[in-house]
């Protein structure tokens, strides 16, 4: 009997001393916890972006033609057989000067037609046109085309699918040195960007 108490004490302390190991360890507080984030992050170290080349601009202005190209805008097609300049053009069988410090510079054209309806060269605007000179200076054509010898009429109507000679004629400087001749098909509906035609060997 007294042999059967003393193994039930020391089962007892036993028991006492395991739970007591046991607990120590489960409050220790060098424990680490469960890594198990809910989240995966990537150390790695990150790539620099590559550097982006700039692209280049997208010119603004059809590309340049030359004298005796064909030129096109639109419907509108020029071209330009000759330029030359002089101190005095006739005007309704009448000889009309530049004046002091003027000169004019005519363009003699041939204008074809592409469009679905009819062009009045003279006294309509089927053709928006401008000469340029080095300092990029506009110049409009001057009043009553029709007037100029070689011209068409006021209302000669230029049909679809034809051509007509045509002169074009500025009032510059003197001194201008033209550089090119800019036109673009008259067109209310959208903003054509004007072709231009080369005058630098003139």
């Amino acid at each position: 009997m007294a042999t059967f108490c003393l193994a039930g004490a020391l089962l007892v302390t036993s028991a006492a001393l395991v739970y007591t190991i046991t607990d120590d360890q489960n409050s220790s507080p060098n424990a680490s916890a469960d890594p198990s984030p809910s989240i995966w992050q990537d150390s790695r170290p990150r790539a620099d972006p590559e550097p982006v080349e700039p692209t280049s601009p997208t010119p603004s202005r059809p590309a340049g033609f030359k004298i005796g190209e064909e030129a096109r805008n639109g419907g509108a097609v020029v071209t330009i057989n000759k330029v030359w300049e002089t101190e005095s053009i006739t005007m309704a069988g009448v000889a009309k000067k530049a004046g002091a410090g003027a000169k004019y510079v005519i363009l003699e054209t041939v204008v074809f037609n592409d469009t679905k309806a009819s062009m009045d060269l003279t006294c309509g605007l089927p053709i928006v046109n401008n000469l340029l000179d080095e300092e990029d200076r506009r110049y409009d054509s001057i009043d009553d085309l029709y007037e100029v010898a070689g011209n068409p009429e006021c209302n000669d109507q230029l049909q679809p699918g034809f051509k007509e000679e045509m002169l074009f004629v500025y009032r510059v400087p003197k001194d201008a040195k033209v550089m090119a001749w800019e036109f673009s098909e008259y067109d209310l509906t959208s903003d054509q960007e004007p072709s231009t035609i080369e005058l630098r060997s003139v």
